[in-house]
């Protein structure tokens, strides 16, 4: 294995976060993703501001019996301060999911120079950096986007507990455990796993089983306290929705982003592989494998919902805010989100003006309408159908080819 110097590796590991910092921040402001569900996590967060919950975001699913399920609030609790720091502004709360993904393979290197050496750590973080997932869930606001740093910690706390067995790290472990199960419920296949390895590694069994249980109550408190004052309603729930589950497995839609948490173990793993290379001197191959990688793997292109960027909707509801409308509402013919999110989030905290509520918009003087240049205005969805018969007026036609429409009676 060759030994560069110090001020080599630094360099080296310099350079490879200069490119990640420079492959995400690329045309940034006509790539960063802000979609519906953006939108949505932001306005929920907004509104705990007004009145504080014990719940999180809804999920867009819900059980046989009609009961939705929720996250818990921590990744919502964790947008109010960048909302208020950055004055709701969208791009620079999304800088921060940005920079907290780039953190994420810093502290990768780090822990795995710790346990490893260099090699494994620098190829480890680039494996991790130039993942094409990585570098797109970097462009957006999400509540999953917290996972790979939460799983990097949880594994270096099993790596810790089996070098200490104190029970601290399995408070600790139940404490990160719990903030993961809150996020995404599938984890809870991997809390098994945890909770496995720490008894198997224990000297006192019940004593770091109750230390982790301990932690995981800790990180739930909040969702712990609203089942305690609605008869476990979320327990409930989730429950339910696992039996229904098991009674139609296709709902479950497994994909992925359930299984984030383990990106930063498979980056150590690919990274250990390059590094068995490297120590056995076949440096073209590795060289050629990390070039192709990141060639492969690079997409500068811009991958916005329906081709709307966030200056698309922003000019929208300026369009919409000149207005000056009462008693109105917002749909959209975009995609699948209908109610148009992303303009009630600008038209409520750029220009402070409270479209109607989702069901109602049969009630209201004018409905605003985000859709392609001579789109189809007919009652194709519900929202137009609702409203129904109206007369149309093009208010304004934007450079990307996306008009608001104006529906009145």
């Amino acid at each position: 294995m060759s030994r560069p110097s110090s001020l080599t590796k630094t360099a080296i590991i310099v350079a490879v976060f200069a490119i990640a910092v420079g492959v995400r921040f690329f045309n940034y402001q006509n790539r960063i993703i802000f979609g519906p569900e953006q939108a949505m996590s932001l306005l929920i967060s907004g509104q705990m501001l007004e009145k504080p919950s014990l719940l999180g975001q809804p999920y867009f699913r819900t059980t046989s019996r009609g009961h939705q399920l929720f996250t818990a609030p921590f990744f919502n609790y964790s947008l109010v301060p960048l909302m208020l720091l950055f004055k709701y502004r969208p791009m620079p709360i999304t800088v921060f999911f940005t920079l907290l993904n780039l953190l994420t393979g810093l502290t990768l290197y780090h822990l795995t120079k710790k346990v490893f050496n260099f090699w494994t750590a620098l190829f480890s973080s680039i494996l991790f950096l130039f993942s094409s997932f990585m570098v797109g869930h970097s462009l957006f606001i999400w509540s999953l986007n917290w996972l790979p740093l939460l799983g990097l910690l949880v594994l270096f706390g099993l790596y810790r507990f089996y070098q200490t067995r104190s029970t601290q790290y399995s408070l600790y472990l139940g404490f990160l455990s719990g903030l993961i199960l809150g996020l995404e419920y599938f984890y809870l296949l991997t809390l098994i796993l945890v909770v496995g390895i720490l008894l198997y590694y224990s000297k006192s069994k019940i004593k770091n089983a109750f230390y982790y249980l301990l932690g995981s109550i800790f990180a739930g408190m909040p969702m712990i306290l609203f089942d305690l004052k609605h008869y476990f309603y979320h327990t409930r729930s989730v429950w339910q929705y696992f039996m229904d589950t098991l009674a139609n497995p296709g709902q479950g839609h497994i994909t992925y982003y359930h299984f984030l948490h383990f990106w930063p173990l498979l980056a150590i793993l690919g990274g250990n592989i390059l590094t068995r290379l490297w120590s056995k001197k076949r440096f073209l191959p590795v060289v050629t494998i990390i070039f192709l990688y990141m060639f492969l793997n690079l997409d500068l292109q811009p991958k916005l919902p329906a081709g709307v960027s966030l200056a698309d909707w922003e000019s929208a509801a300026s369009v919409i805010a000149d207005q000056r409308p009462e008693n109105f509402n917002v749909a959209s013919l975009l995609d699948f989100d209908t109610r148009a999110h992303q303009l009630r989030y600008f038209l409520k905290y750029y220009f402070h003006l409270e479209p109607e509520v989702y069901d109602n918009y049969n009630r209201i003087s004018a409905l605003y309408v985000l859709a392609p240049e001579e789109a189809n205005l007919s009652p194709v969805n519900y929202e137009l159908n609702s409203f129904y018969p109206y007369k149309v007026q093009k208010l304004s036609t934007n450079e990307s080819g996306y008009s608001v429409y104006k529906l009145i009676k």
